[in-house]
């Protein structure tokens, strides 16, 4: 099975990216004026597409089409769930499987869709409404990850986050940050991905 997410609409101020507001975050910070505000709103926005990339999630609030399309002879035993790409759901306008009538439930918070009439096959589509509105809605954690974030980049500046220590003579430099990162992960630390870590996505279906 495979499934295509189409966008068909969306408004500017709740489909992000952003996970947490400008003023959320110079308040968690303690940044008072207005001289970093470009930056840091450019920062907001960087960690926020890196952190949806990570959990393999579009967080803001939307209108989409998503059709599943099973393989030949597949398909799916009745509640077995189906899972939507925009979580939490809002509203389902239309679920049209093949086969199986139009009977249908679903959990909002998980995004997880079944037939309630029959087993699905061929082209399952869906119309609905799901994301956060954000960055109002965006959750505790994932705000809290980008502020996290954000600070970790301001703490670090210019330095190069691979470099663990620095010897000058007799003098030696040690870096000791919660930023260690691998090769999946990227830019994220190990704080930031412990926070993040509930609202991976891990599979399609």
């Amino acid at each position: 099975m495979h499934q295509i997410l189409e966008i068909l609409a969306e408004e500017a101020d709740s489909a992000g990216p952003d996970l947490v507001s400008l003023d959320d975050l110079k308040a968690a910070l303690g940044i008072t004026g207005f001289t970093e505000d470009a930056a840091l709103e450019a920062a907001i926005t960087f960690h926020s597409k890196i952190i949806a990339d990570y959990c393999n999630r579009r967080f803001g609030l939307a209108e989409a089409l998503e059709t599943f399309t099973f393989d030949r002879y597949e398909v799916l035993p009745v509640r077995q769930a189906l899972t939507l790409s925009l979580y939490p759901v809002v509203e389902i306008s239309e679920f049209s499987p093949v086969g199986a009538g139009g009977e249908y439930g679903f959990d909002p918070a998980s995004g997880r869709l079944w037939s309630e009439g029959g087993y699905l096959q061929g082209e399952v589509s869906v119309a609905y409404i799901g994301g956060y509105d954000l960055p109002e809605q965006a959750p505790s954690r994932l705000a809290m990850a980008v502020i996290h974030a954000v600070n970790e980049g301001r703490v670090s500046g210019s330095r190069d986050p691979s470099i663990r220590e620095v010897q000058h003579g007799d003098t030696r430099i040690s870096y000791f940050t919660s930023a260690t990162t691998s090769a999946s992960s990227g830019f994220l630390s190990a704080t930031v991905l412990d926070l993040i870590k509930p609202y991976r996505r891990l599979h399609v279906a």
